[in-house]
């Protein structure tokens, strides 16, 4: 897993490459907007958890996975549930709109 810079502090992006391999086309991201009041997850935190602790996911009011992987779109719909706020899966072509999506307010 690699985070990402270069976004709002309201936001955690990061990027998981294929075993082995920096193939943009297999690579999952993640862009997740930090719910109001929430605390951003530190480095030493994703050290602790190598990925992000169960107790994390509470703290994001929306969350984006960017993918072509068929069988991690059908992983994140099946979790989807599972999540305190709205998740939805977009295609690499989509990533531009993933990040509007994220940034855009919560209705719910």
């Amino acid at each position: 897993m690699e985070v990402l810079s270069g976004y709002p502090t309201d936001m955690f992006a990061a990027v998981w490459h294929q075993a082995g391999a920096r193939n943009e086309l297999r690579d999952v991201r993640m862009l997740a907007k930090y719910a109001r009041g929430a605390t951003p997850v530190t480095h030493t935190e994703l050290m602790e958890h190598s990925m992000l602790g169960m107790g994390q996911w509470k703290d994001f009011g929306r969350i984006a996975i960017i993918t072509d992987e068929r069988w991690m779109r059908q992983a994140v719909q099946f979790f989807a549930p599972f999540f305190h706020g709205p998740v939805r899966v977009f295609s690499n072509a989509q990533a531009d709109e993933a990040g509007v999506w994220v940034q855009s307010h919560d209705h719910h």
